[in-house]
This record gives C-alpha cells, sequence and structure tokens, in this order.
C-alpha cells in the first residue's frame, strides 16, 4: 500500500492518551469529500492546541494510507500528520449556521445501532453515526480505589481507540455512559460509554469549578444530557481496536429543525 491525498472533514476527537510508540496523540475521525467515514492516526495533541491547532469541523487534506489494522477496521488510515493542510473551517458562529456541516454529516446516519452491529459482522465497519430515538440518562460510574499497584498495572496495559497502549495520562477517575434507544422498534435498549474530548475535557476542568461532587454532577448533566436533549443529538460511534465493544467517539449537535 501508499500513501494518497484525501480531502476530510474532521468530525470527531476523542479524549488525547499518551501511547508508547506516538507519545500523546488524539483518536480523530471524519468523513471523507466522496462520503466515507475514516479513521486517521496518530494525530500529536499539539496539533488541537496554540494557534496552529486543527479545529474539529475543518477540511483537511492530508496524506493517508490503509493502515495494517484495516482487516479488523476498515475505516483506519495512518497519516503523515505534517502534511496536514486546513482547507476551510465550517464555524457555527453568530453569522454562520449548521447547514454546511449537516449537508456533510446527515447522509451518514445510520438507522440504529443494531444495523451497524450488522454491517461490522459483515464488513468489519467500525465507524457510524446515529440519531437516538430517546435518552433515558447520563450514567456517571466512579471507576472506584485503586491500589497502587493496579494503578501501575493500568497505565501499561490500557489500550486507547488506536490499539496503543496508554501511560500515566491524567487520569478521569470516571466513566460517562448514554443509556438510550435507537429508532428501530426492535431496539431494547443501549448503555454506552462516551469518550467525546469536550464532555472529558469539561469533567476535568469543571472538578475545579464545582468542588461538591453533586453539583459538579448535577451541572454535568444539565450540559450533557438536559440540554442535549433540547438539540438535535446525534452520536458517532466506534468500536474499541482490541475489544471490538462500540464507545461514542463523538457528539454532534445541531439545533432542532424548525416545523
Amino acid at each position: 500500500m501508499s500513501y494518497s491525498r484525501k480531502k476530510v472533514l474532521l468530525t470527531v476527537k476523542a479524549y488525547p492518551e499518551k501511547s508508547k510508540k506516538y507519545g500523546a496523540c488524539v483518536c480523530t475521525a471524519g468523513i471523507t469529500d466522496d462520503g466515507q467515514f475514516i479513521r486517521l492516526y496518530p494525530i500529536p495533541f499539539e496539533k488541537f492546541r496554540g494557534k496552529n491547532r486543527l479545529p474539529k469541523y475543518s477540511w483537511i487534506s492530508v496524506e493517508c494510507e490503509k493502515a495494517s489494522e484495516y482487516l479488523q477496521r476498515k475505516e483506519s488510515y495512518h497519516v503523515r500528520y505534517e502534511t496536514i493542510k486546513i482547507l476551510e473551517s465550517l464555524d457555527t458562529g453568530p453569522r454562520q449556521t449548521w447547514q454546511k456541516r449537516t449537508k456533510v454529516v446527515n447522509p451518514m446516519v445510520s438507522r440504529s445501532m443494531e444495523a451497524l452491529n450488522d454491517l461490522g459482522n459483515k464488513d468489519k465497519t467500525s465507524l457510524g453515526l446515529i440519531k437516538p430515538y430517546e435518552i433515558y440518562d447520563l450514567i456517571i460510574d466512579d471507576k472506584g480505589d485503586s491500589t497502587p499497584e493496579e494503578i501501575e498495572i493500568r497505565k501499561e496495559i490500557q489500550i486507547t481507540l488506536d490499539g496503543e497502549v496508554r501511560t500515566d495520562l491524567e487520569p478521569i477517575g470516571y466513566n460517562f455512559r448514554y443509556h438510550f434507544r435507537c429508532q428501530d422498534e426492535s431496539c431494547n435498549g443501549h448503555n454506552i460509554m462516551c469518550e467525546d474530548w469536550e464532555m472529558l475535557e469539561a469533567w476535568r476542568a469543571w472538578k475545579q469549578r464545582y468542588p461538591d461532587r453533586d453539583t459538579l454532577i448535577k451541572m454535568f448533566k444539565k450540559r450533557f444530557l438536559e440540554d442535549m436533549r433540547e438539540r438535535d443529538i446525534h452520536f458517532f460511534v466506534g468500536t474499541h481496536s482490541r475489544f471490538n465493544t462500540w464507545l461514542i467517539i463523538g457528539l454532534y449537535y445541531p439545533p432542532k429543525p424548525s416545523n
């Protein structure tokens, strides 16, 4: 296989994690200009910081090639991150709308998690977008206390979405799971972990703002549950490289369409 240049709208960045091989990297996914999902790695964390940051919902041009793991996850590509060029950012400021984003994103919606599971079994599909029919709850689980020995072991064995080993990254200490039902009438409900960067970064930052845990949870649920119910919420989902389980890796929440 060889590198070729692709045009990609970046739609997902999961919480940054360190790997022994690449350092601090971000699990990044998007949609190509010919309407295909794509997973790009490694993209260094620094690419999302400072004046040269790489914002979500930017059209980029990048050299990439099919990754060796494509036999397990067909959308995975290895990138030459130094070749990334930002072409256009689809902003949603006061004078902008979500229309440009939605034009690209909406055609990618799958009917349900059940449909994505079927595709995964058929052709190794590992990225998708769904619109939940109803969100029941946002469940926040304390990961519990760990002994120093367990913490050291976990540093060595935790695996990122891109299959790299985590090392001494500041732990969040909590899991965040959406309990929801799909559009499919046969759906019995799902309880799926969310690793959206915005969500996890908010929790990390808000711990300082709201030192009282009950207040923190109340404000967090207002932002990521109650407020999201007032938006046209969609979930970008992707499979874990090691365990082949689905995770919510990004949130897409334009305003609800007017009647």
